[in-house]
């Protein structure tokens, strides 16, 4: 029931979370953006998760993932009055783990496979099925 509500109402700023973790580390400013190299291990950072420093005020959102999905890196539209320049190559940025996602949801995955298998072998029934009554 509450993950539809609040669509439609005014971006209310959000508190610091309860937690952050690492997310990465800086590798140089682009188009007044942060680009850092991700060190999440297993997770992927939501578009526009926020992206804080340690001591969680935040930094900005995270704007495009790009490169191998085996060694990616993300980009951070800085938060009004920050500039992406006065972080040094290799500071750390942080992010709530809530807005992270698995990478498998990224990746082929044998077990997804299988479902689809038997869903195959359901549409190949219905297909029959149409024939015989086209027939």
């Amino acid at each position: 029931k509450g993950k539809g509500k609040g669509k439609g109402k005014g971006k209310a700023p959000l508190g610091p979370p309860d937690s952050v973790i690492e997310a990465g580390e800086t590798l140089h400013e682009c188009e007044d953006q942060l680009v850092c190299k991700c060190v999440l291990d297993q997770t992927v950072p939501y578009f526009n998760g926020r992206i804080f420093l340690e001591n969680k005020e935040q930094i900005g959102q995270v704007d495009e993932i790009l490169g191998p999905i085996n060694n990616f890196m993300f980009s951070v539209k800085m938060k009004e009055g920050m500039q992406a320049g006065s972080f040094k190559k290799g500071s750390k940025v942080w992010i709530d783990p809530n807005q992270t996602l698995p990478m498998q949801r990224f990746l082929p995955d044998l077990a997804i496979s299988k479902p689809s298998e038997s869903g195959k072998g359901k549409g190949k029934a219905k297909g029959k099925g149409k024939g015989k009554g086209k027939g």
